[in-house]
């Protein structure tokens, strides 16, 4: 079946400093059960869910896809946000310096719909965008996704208040997200989301 993931990765530990994290989104969580990763790291997130795991140098969010389609920026850190869709075959990869985006990269079905900013090292190592997904988070966690241990402790809280789907333009919270892509009939129509298609 193949990896269906999505979230946000940051390079800065939020484990101690939580409620600043959700302030700088826009987010009101509550926590609901520790977790082991294997359970955070589960195919498709459902909607309301934020499943968390913390690094020692990072933090690593598992959210809907449906909030992963724009850039998740901080002005103080690096952030990597991510939607990952091995079945359909549809990638999204945002990846912010300080607020500011450096690279974009929208892929469906082997086609770039999205290919902007300067190339990163981690390309250089990749096969393809979802080994580039990976290799960066790694780069941002300063550990990789593969070295996490299933085990490992997790935490998962609910929204209790919607937030929204893309990046709020709070004062603490640069928005980096691009202009959603258009993409024509053929692809996907007007009433699917792009990871869809299939449907």
């Amino acid at each position: 079946m193949g990896f269906n993931i999505s979230g946000v990765a940051i390079n800065k530990n939020y484990k101690d400093n939580w409620q600043e994290l959700q302030n700088k989104f826009g987010w009101t969580l509550k926590k609901k059960a520790d977790i082991s990763f294997e359970e955070a790291a589960a195919n498709w997130k459902d909607e309301g869910i934020c499943d968390v795991y913390f690094s020692e140098k990072g933090t690593l969010m598992f959210i809907s896809i449906d909030r992963c389609l724009e850039s998740w920026a901080l002005k103080d850190a690096d952030t990597l946000t991510f939607a990952l869709s091995e079945t359909s075959m549809a990638f999204n990869l945002n990846y912010c310096e300080k607020g500011e985006v450096e690279r974009s990269i929208m892929e469906v079905n082997g086609d770039r719909m999205t290919d902007e900013g300067e190339r990163l090292e981690a390309e250089d190592r990749s096969e393809d965008i979802s080994d580039l997904i990976f290799n960066q988070m790694a780069v941002v966690l300063g550990k990789s996704f593969w070295s996490i241990e299933p085990g490992e402790s997790a935490e998962r809280y609910v929204f209790v208040q919607e937030a929204p789907s893309y990046p709020a333009s709070e004062p603490e919270l640069t928005v980096a997200g691009l202009e959603s892509p258009q993409f024509e009939s053929s692809v996907t129509s007007a009433s699917k989301k792009w990871w869809q298609f299939w449907k």
